[in-house]
């Protein structure tokens, strides 16, 4: 198991199976060697951060940059886990939308698996829920709360995406 990370110090709970490979896809010439003999690759990146802008062009660009690398390594599988959305979407699910297309278009096969919010011990969407649950007593919450979404838990996840790492890709199906 080889893990690409932008910062190894920060990838010390990995388990000690785990090589770490130190890389950006934002810069594409650091992706050959995370990628080098691998046959499935996932691709859990995301680049909106609090307060920045431009995630979306970032996102684009590290997708382009993964796909194609991918690609030319030769990996045979990409595995994506992007977000739900269709219709009227915010610029957020639109660059997962977007991810999913790029990867596609200039990359090896993709299985993308599209999840809500994941809910987990640690993961951000458990954390600020915990967060704001824990400081405020009664919030007057913005109208994009009220959005219906299909929760799944963490683990729920991880079966998934290791599920599809061996399995035969899968042929397209008509709508």
């Amino acid at each position: 198991m080889r893990c690409l990370v932008r910062k190894p110090a920060r990838a010390n709970s990995l388990p000690a199976v785990a090589e770490v490979i130190q890389g950006d896809v934002l810069r594409r010439e650091t992706l050959a060697p995370a990628l080098l003999d691998v046959n499935c690759a996932y691709y859990l990146v995301h680049s909106m951060t609090e307060g920045e802008s431009g995630f979306a062009q970032r996102d684009r660009a590290a997708a382009h940059n993964f796909a194609a690398e991918a690609h030319a390594a030769g990996v045979r599988r990409v595995i994506y886990l992007g977000g739900m959305g269709s219709g009227l979407m915010s610029e957020h699910l639109k660059s997962r939308q977007d991810t999913g297309n790029i990867l596609r278009a200039f990359g090896p096969p993709v299985v993308e698996f599209r999840a809500g919010i994941i809910v987990g011990a640690g993961s951000a969407s458990f954390e600020i829920i915990r967060s704001l649950a824990e400081k405020l007593p009664v919030m007057v919450c913005p109208r994009w709360v009220t959005t219906r979404v299909q929760p799944i838990a963490v683990a729920e996840v991880l079966e998934y995406l290791v599920s599809r790492s061996a399995a035969p890709p899968s042929r397209p199906t008509a709508a």
